[in-house]
């Protein structure tokens, strides 16, 4: 993913601290991480960007895998987690190959949105059998009326179905798929012990266990 590649890269040189470079660990996900019990503490951040919640997780005593279409933000993880880092390694989710019931928790932050439902509905599938059973999820995507109110998308193509394209800024040109609160609840239909909330940014915030 080249346009956020750029991002980190700019980032790194001391530029904007672009969308979630700019916030702290979601005080949702630390509410979340400290009322779950968690019995091999081996988790995987999809979309670990520069290592901050694999940070707070090893913090709290978990072994952490890390992916990132980013290699900038592979070598910026690395640098921050030093020898506490799992494994963490370039990839596309999308693509990503996840052995099955490996992790207990298994978290991504303002990233997957980032391409065509179909494809997002199809990466739900494979963490839900990546969890052991009783294993959970915390996963955030944008409301739909976010599409209406951001100032990025003020401008933007429609790709159908609820997925737009900014066209200016520097997430010009890439997807981003919305959902209603009803297309959550239908995404995380095979999980239990499902929790849906609205941020105050406009994102769904769900946390979600495996049967």
């Amino acid at each position: 993913m080249t346009i956020w590649d750029n991002i980190y890269k700019d980032y790194r040189k001391g530029g904007e601290a672009w969308a979630t470079l700019s916030e702290e660990i979601h005080p949702l996900f630390k509410k979340f991480l400290s009322q779950s019990n968690f019995e091999f503490k081996q988790a995987l951040d999809i979309g670990c960007g520069t290592g901050k919640y694999a940070r707070f997780l090893i913090s709290n005593g978990f072994t952490v895998d890390g992916i990132d279409s980013s290699p900038t933000a592979v070598q910026m993880a690395k640098e921050l987690l030093g020898k506490k880092a799992g494994k963490i390694k370039r990839t596309d989710m999308f693509e990503l190959v996840i052995p099955k019931n490996k992790y207990d928790l298994i978290i991504s932050i303002a990233t997957i949105q980032h391409g065509a439902k179909k494809d997002i509905q199809n990466l739900i599938k494979k963490i839900n059998a990546a969890l052991i059973a009783g294993g959970k999820t915390f996963i955030t995507v944008p409301d739909f009326e976010s599409s209406k109110k951001w100032q990025t998308f003020k401008s933007h193509k429609d790709l159908g179905n609820g997925t737009f394209a900014p066209l200016a800024g520097p997430e010009k040109g890439l997807p981003h798929s919305f959902y209603t609160k009803t297309e959550v609840q239908k995404m995380f239909a095979k999980f239990c012990n499902v929790k849906i909330r609205l941020d105050n940014i406009g994102r769904w915030v769900i946390q979600a266990s495996k049967h």
